[in-house]
This record gives structure tokens, C-alpha cells and sequence, in this order.
């Protein structure tokens, strides 16, 4: 079966993969692969609007919806029926905004601290290449490794091949060019 890409002009909320805000400090996120495809996954990334913005401005704006984890799946660039391309087939995501997801209680040093509120309950979502599907609100009681296998799970299921077919080639540092990928 062959995946539609997904149109980065068309979505402008959609998490960019390699992006994570927290690039330079821990959690990082990996690289998964197996025959034909590659996740990306990673933590609070940017969006395609806020990757744009950086590259012409060096700088971006925050927006309302923020994304708590996204594993990005893409073809191996060699098995790419599509031809070269660096867009994502599917882009699974745990996401909330303030104004729709329930925020976890903030004590007084948090408030003084300025400390980021953090959501109680996230969006479980994916895009594709016909859009964006809302899975329903879950709770967040997500560690790195639990939301991974969250977000491998709907891959699996979206792409209907066995979870165990994936293997962990290594982490985000590794990049867009690793061989591993091709």
C-alpha cells in the first residue's frame, strides 16, 4: 500500500521532526526504523509555521497548541515511491492547548517561578495526507518511554505492520542524513 505524503503548505500546526525545543538538553528522542519506513520521535517540537519562522527570522512565536511528544514516519529514502522527499507519510502526536485540555494544578513556587503549566489530559491525534484525525482526549501521565510506545502502537496500526519489526537506531543527534535511513 502506498502512503500519501503529507502537504507542509497545507499544515501549518504540524510538528516538524528534528525540531524538538528541548534539542539541546535531555529528553532527546530516537530514531526507529525497519525495512521501509523511519519514526522520528521526539518531545515538544516545533511546527512546520514555527520552523519557517526561525529560518527567515532566526526567531518564533508561540502559539496556542503545543505538542507534549510526535513520532514522525517517513520512507526510507530509498523505498520512497514518491521519489526523494524529506515529508512525513503520518505524524502521530500528543497535543493540548490551554483553552481545551485540562492543566494540572499549579502550587506557589510554580507561579512565582514562572515554571510552564502542564497539562493534564493531551489530545491524541495524527496527520495525514487527507488531514488531521482526532483520536480523543487522554490522560498525561506519559514518561519518554510510555508515550513512545503510545505513539509506535498507532504507527504500527496505521501502517499494519508488527511493532517488533522497528528497532531503535539511535537518537535525535544523529540527523536527517544518517545512513542508517537511507
Amino acid at each position: 500500500m502506498e502512503h500519501k505524503l503529507i502537504s507542509l503548505m497545507d499544515t501549518p500546526t504540524l510538528p516538524v521532526a528534528f525540531s524538538s525545543k528541548l534539542r539541546n538538553r535531555d529528553p532527546k528522542g530516537c530514531i526507529l526504523a525497519n525495512d521501509e519506513f523511519y519514526v522520528v520521535f521526539e518531545s515538544y517540537p516545533l511546527v512546520v509555521k514555527q520552523m519557517a519562522q526561525l529560518m527567515s527570522e532566526k526567531r518564533f512565536d508561540l502559539i496556542p497548541i503545543e505538542y507534549l511528544y510526535a513520532a514522525s514516519v517517513f520512507y526510507r529514502k530509498s523505498r520512497n515511491p514518491h521519489g526523494p522527499s524529506s515529508r512525513p507519510i503520518y505524524t502521530f502526536c500528543l497535543e493540548y492547548t490551554e483553552f481545551t485540555c485540562e492543566m494540572k494544578p499549579r502550587g506557589l513556587w510554580d507561579s512565582i517561578s514562572g515554571k510552564a503549566k502542564e497539562p493534564a489530559e493531551v489530545f491524541f491525534a495524527y496527520f495525514q495526507g487527507s488531514g488531521r484525525v482526532n483520536l480523543g482526549k487522554i490522560p498525561n501521565d506519559f514518561t519518554d518511554a510510555s508515550a513512545l510506545e503510545c505513539l509506535m502502537a498507532g504507527v504500527c496500526e496505521q501502517l499494519k505492520i508488527p511493532r517488533r519489526s522497528f528497532r531503535e537506531i539511535g537518537p535525535l543527534s544523529l540527523g536527517a542524513e544518517c545512513p542508517q535511513i537511507a
